[in-house]
């Protein structure tokens, strides 16, 4: 296979996107994509490279899996091992205990999978993860698990065979994606089922290219299919952004673009003349490097970070990650590549020792909960302040946990929600509280409210507003209940869906209640708005001798944030169809729950107190302290009203 130097100068295309994506410059809103056009590359080299050696039966196994260790191995294990001193000394602890998972997962290249289970409303914001990138290693060395295999075992069928076997896995895979791009969107994104088709786009091609090529490939034509290839690419960088569902038939654009780059960048056009600039082919050299470095330095400055880093700042990373990966090949992927000097028993003996290695460890530190001693933890225990949001996020969820029994019970897909749990003897009013994870904090609030108590039993029922259906109408506590309170942070879907759920309750003789969307704090990462405030006092008074002066300065702070930044686009949009519906339904009662976390005559938005005890986790969810004051304050305020 004849070296072809725009096929670097694609890598280059491909790493540069991904890490200022990562890096937040809002221009290359799909630079995500960059990861898709890897994966079309490395289904064509490394096809390319089996083919070759299948006709000159001169094809192994082993041969190949020394070929994949040599080129992945050493870098990605100097990366995790460079990564765990500083995971030790700045992540909190059920983040550090996170990052040694990842380490473990990253060994065993199931990093996709353990990424996938993780994504839950306790999980760490993705751009906060330092291994999180490996989910496409992870998906790469899965599929060439099972790929080589497939084509040895259908070598001797003959090439329309092995073609048409692989057509229908990527005509399943794709339409997989499709699906799942809408009704399954993260395991979509991590899993190889869903990426295969993606990496089957690059095998077509070295199929393609293994033959003589045909006559109807003029310069002329080369010409126009690569470059238009080339503005596919960049057309999905620069045009596609998050909303997009990806990956889906959408992915199609740059894979695309990407194989035709691959087939008809022939030599002397433009497409081949622009990749294979020198800059473009350095880039490209250093790319797997490029990609393994980029995430973790984002990561670690980001977490360490109580404000968003600056464009100069990011610019200033980019230019380091540019160093640190030159270095890297320079001295561990080029050396490790050399079989003359690092034999194939080498290779292999020391992978399997490291791997095991970083294994153990990784299971030794989870199973000994030694992340509960790093230094990031003890160093702000000061009074009541908890500096892991995360731990105070799980908190929150003890009380139903415990009156369910289950210490899975969650957001939604609660067997319990669908059993009784109002007692029918009890004269007192039913209130049911349906939501997502604002409902448990509403649950928690009016738990903690005597007059609520004295007032009402209490159930919930955990969903999105968007996926009610008939098992929630049918639901002993539903049929129970004389009132329905509906509990979001509402998205598009529970809009679309929530008149005609009011007036489902209405005609079930139900007494509707609608609370509005809370506003979102600012948060800087895993920290919320009282953090970084806390951390500025802290700075300047030291961390035990903050007086109630200062942490009334917090509150006024949140205060003058609430009343002058004001809501976000959506929630507040949000908010005004719900004013609108209560408008058209006077059946419905409406509930505002900033009237209880602020106090709009003392200009305070209660976030913390006096024992440094924070009553949010993040945005606008509730710590159990949280929960217990804002029982209080809805007494005090009458919140709601007479029902």
């Amino acid at each position: 296979m004849r070296y072809r130097a725009e096929v670097d100068g694609l890598r280059a295309l491909a790493v540069i996107p991904v890490i200022l994506f990562h890096a937040g410059f809002s221009q290359f809103s799909g630079g995500f994509v960059g990861v898709d056009v890897f994966f079309v590359i490395s289904g064509y080299l490394i096809t390319s490279i089996i083919l070759t050696e299948l006709e000159r039966d001169k094809f192994s196994i082993i041969n190949f899996y020394e070929r994949r260790a040599r080129r992945i191995l050493p870098v990605l294990f100097f990366v995790m091992l460079v990564c765990i001193p500083f995971a030790w000394l700045w992540l909190m602890p059920l983040d550090l205990q996170d990052f040694f998972q990842s380490i473990i997962a990253v060994s065993t290249f199931s990093s996709n999978i353990l990424f996938w289970l993780e994504s839950d409303y306790f999980d760490t914001a993705a751009e906060l993860k330092p291994l999180l990138h490996t989910w496409s290693l992870a998906v790469e060395e899965q599929y060439y698990i099972f790929f080589p295999l497939l084509l040895m075992a259908l070598w001797g069928r003959g090439r329309q065979v092995i073609l048409g076997a692989l057509a229908i896995i990527f005509l399943l895979s794709l339409s997989l994606a499709q699906w799942a791009a809408y009704n399954a969107p993260t395991a979509n994104f991590y899993l190889l089922p869903t990426r295969g088709w993606e990496l089957l786009i690059g095998v077509f091609a070295a199929f393609f290219l293994n033959q003589p090529l045909p006559k109807w490939m003029s310069p002329k034509l080369n010409n126009l299919l690569s470059s238009f290839g080339l503005l596919l690419i960049l057309f999905s960088v620069f045009i596609f952004d998050a909303s997009i569902p990806f990956p889906s038939v959408y992915a199609l654009v740059p894979t695309v673009g990407t194989v035709l780059i691959i087939l008809f960048a022939q030599e002397g056009t433009l497409a081949q003349r622009f990749l294979s600039y020198k800059l473009f082919v350095g880039v490209g050299l250093i790319s797997y490097s490029a990609y393994l470095w980029h995430q973790p330095v984002f990561a670690f400055v980001k977490y360490r970070s109580f404000t968003e880093p600056s464009v100069y700042l990011m610019l200033s990373l980019c230019v380091g990650i540019a160093l640190l990966s030159y270095l890297s090949w320079r001295f561990v992927e080029i050396p490790f590549r050399n079989k003359q000097a690092y034999s194939r028993r080498f290779i292999f003996s020391s992978g399997a020792i490291l791997t095991a290695a970083f294994v153990v460890g990784g299971v030794l530190v989870d199973s000994q909960q030694l992340y509960k001693s790093n230094d990031a933890y003890l160093e702000l225990m000061v009074k009541s302040y908890q500096p892991d949001n995360r731990e105070l996020g799980a908190d929150s969820w003890s009380y139903l946990r415990a009156l369910s029994g289950n210490q899975d019970y969650g957001v939604d897909k609660n067997h319990f929600d669908r059993t009784q749990w109002f007692d029918i003897e009890d004269d007192r009013q039913r209130l049911l509280i349906v939501g997502n994870s604002h409902s448990k904090d509403l649950f928690n609030v009016l738990s903690s409210s005597e007059v609520t108590q004295s007032q009402f039993q209490l159930a919930r029922f955990g969903s999105e507003i968007g996926h009610i259906d008939e098992s929630f109408f049918n639901a002993p506590n539903y049929l129970l209940a004389d009132t329905v309170m509906l509990v979001s942070q509402y998205k598009p879907q529970d809009l679309t869906r929530i008149e005609s759920l009011v007036t489902r309750l209405i005609e079930d003789k139900k007494k509707p209640i609608v609370v509005k969307n809370i506003y979102e704090f600012e948060e800087f990462g895993q920290r919320t708005y009282a953090d970084f405030l806390f951390h500025l006092l802290a700075q300047e008074h030291g961390a035990n001798n903050i007086s109630s002066v200062e942490i009334s300065k917090i509150n006024e702070k949140h205060y003058e944030q609430f009343s002058h930044r004001g809501f976000k686009p959506f929630p507040l949009e949000a908010n005004l169809t719900l004013v609108a519906l209560a408008n058209k339904y006077p059946d419905v009662m409406l509930l505002d729950r900033m009237d209880y976390v602020c106090n709009r005559h003392e200009r305070v938005c209660y976030a913390i107190d006096n024992d440094y005890q924070k009553y949010f986790y993040d945005y606008g969810h509730h710590t159990v302290a949280g929960a217990t004051f804002f029982g209080g304050r809805v007494d005090e305020v009458k919140w709601l009203g007479s029902i």
